[in-house]
């Protein structure tokens, strides 16, 4: 379930300072990474995982495993279009290269103990 739904986020990104796009980066090059447990423990937020995964919020083993599963999948971010920080939420578009597809994505952030997470994601027109 994780998969699909890993594919339908966006790229994540922001400034130096951890803000939404930089998680965007993170995202993408812990994907290319195959680095579940940065994705899982640091980049995803836990209603995101359970909703995924069907795991209970905050089991961070179940995403970890479905992850770890995961083979080839490239991800390159082409641009960041426009970023929206509407206090602890934001929204990144994007347009990402996956698996050599030109793709625009769209991006959603939640803020949660001071740190950007990714909380979902959608192709825009989709």
């Amino acid at each position: 379930m994780l998969v699909p739904a890993l594919l339908a986020l966006p790229a994540c990104g922001g400034g130096d300072d951890g803000g939404p796009e930089q998680i965007v980066r993170e995202f993408i090059d812990a994907t290319n990474a195959q680095d579940a447990e940065k994705l899982c423990d640091e980049l995803l937020s836990p209603a995101f995982i359970a909703k995924t995964t069907g795991a209970k919020e905050g089991d961070t083993d179940t995403c970890k495993k479905q992850l770890g599963a995961v083979r080839g999948l490239r991800l390159r971010l082409v641009e960041v279009r426009k970023t929206d920080v509407d206090g602890d939420s934001a929204t990144v578009s994007a347009v990402l290269r996956v698996d050599g597809a030109r793709q625009a994505r769209q991006f959603e952030l939640t803020k949660q103990d001071g740190d950007w997470k990714l909380a979902g994601g959608s192709t825009p027109g989709a």
